[in-house]
């Protein structure tokens, strides 16, 4: 694999499960050796340097940039103002160029999957048209998005520009005040705020369909309701149109020890439309559905699935998406073609 630009590890939040941190930042010291990684940084508060000053000592010797800030005073639903403010204080001590790896200590990631995704030659660019709305400046890399929530994507870790992680950071109530938000709040304020000025369709989105029926005693019947309407339909059009050009998903089997809840979903295939969004895909109890390969979603974006109904129906409003400004080309370098030997998408 051709060696790209060293990047920087931002690790965010507790200092949870010691032994998976060191872990890991074991193993971003190997990378480190063969100048893949120049800078370890962790940002937590200060009730937990107190708590235990002889792993910060232990992380400080491994080469641990430690950061350590006063204890938020207002935590927000989730405790998501901890993780904004944290992730803000990180990449204030990089340069606005440097691509950054931004994770938290209760979270292990294969090695392979963290250099085939930084060090790729061209698997982050943009995929944005002429004249189409362009956020980012490269693409940001997450390991899963949920197929029936545009936004919904995964937050435990990612890789990206610093300039365009801080587009990911914002103090904003209004999606706790103003949207009927219901399950995934705190990855839909972070992922969806960039993109809320780009189309109409996504402050529809935010008014009458955050609720997705996850964790609802009859999710599976809401949800093929929902698919049934074409104003929702439109939503889910304009959100893939967004993340398809501006994010890269891949969360290889086995890849990534984190929480057991988010790695027994099946991803989805080339096929149709309504297959892919049959119950028999859903892998818990509450109705998620992940997809942790961006082959399906380049796939639907670009025609290529099986003709159904749904996909008719999808892919007329994946027009109007493109004639809104929300375009989108494939890229040219998929990340199962460059996975090392040992690693492979679902």
């Amino acid at each position: 694999m051709t060696r790209g630009h060293p990047f920087t590890v931002i690790v965010t939040g507790l200092l949870r499960e010691p032994e998976r941190f060191e872990k890991s930042v074991a193993s971003w010291n190997s990378m480190r050796d063969r100048g893949l990684i120049d800078r370890i940084i962790a940002v937590t508060w200060q009730s937990e340097a107190d708590r235990d000053h002889g792993f910060c000592e232990d992380l400080r010797t491994m080469g641990v940039e430690l950061v350590v800030r006063p204890d938020t005073r207002v935590r927000g639903i989730g405790n998501i103002w901890p993780q904004m403010y944290a992730m803000e204080i990180g990449l204030d001590q990089v340069d606005p160029d440097a691509r950054v790896f931004k994770t938290r200590t209760d979270l292990w990631i294969d090695p392979a999957l963290l250099e085939a995704v930084t060090q790729t030659p061209g698997y982050l660019d943009l995929a944005v048209p002429d004249g189409s709305a362009q956020i980012f400046e490269q693409r940001v890399w997450v390991p899963w998005f949920e197929m029936m929530s545009p936004f919904y994507l995964s937050d435990e870790c990612f890789v990206g520009r610093a300039a365009d992680l801080r587009r990911l950071i914002n103090y904003d109530e209004s999606y706790s005040l103003r949207f009927p938000v219901a399950c995934g709040i705190t990855h839909y304020r972070r992922f969806i705020h960039p993109f809320r000025g780009h189309s109409e369709q996504f402050e529809v989105f935010l008014e009458r369909f955050t609720d997705t029926g996850l964790g609802r005693p009859d999710v599976h019947a809401y949800q093929r309701a929902l698919l049934e309407d074409d104003a929702f339909l439109r939503c889910l059009a304009f959100g893939y149109a967004a993340i398809g050009s501006h994010f890269r998903f891949a969360s290889p089997a086995g890849a990534i020890e984190f929480r057991e809840w988010s790695s027994c979903t099946p991803s989805p295939g080339i096929e149709p439309l309504s297959d892919s969004f049959d119950v028999s895909r859903c892998g818990l109890t509450f109705g998620h559905r992940f997809c942790k390969d961006d082959a399906w979603l380049h796939g639907l974006l670009s025609g290529e699935h099986p003709d159904d109904e749904l996909g008719a129906r999808f892919g007329a409003f994946l027009g109007e998406a493109s004639r809104d400004g929300l375009g989108w080309m494939r890229p040219g370098v998929m990340l199962p073609d460059v996975l090392p030997a040992g690693l492979s998408v679902d």
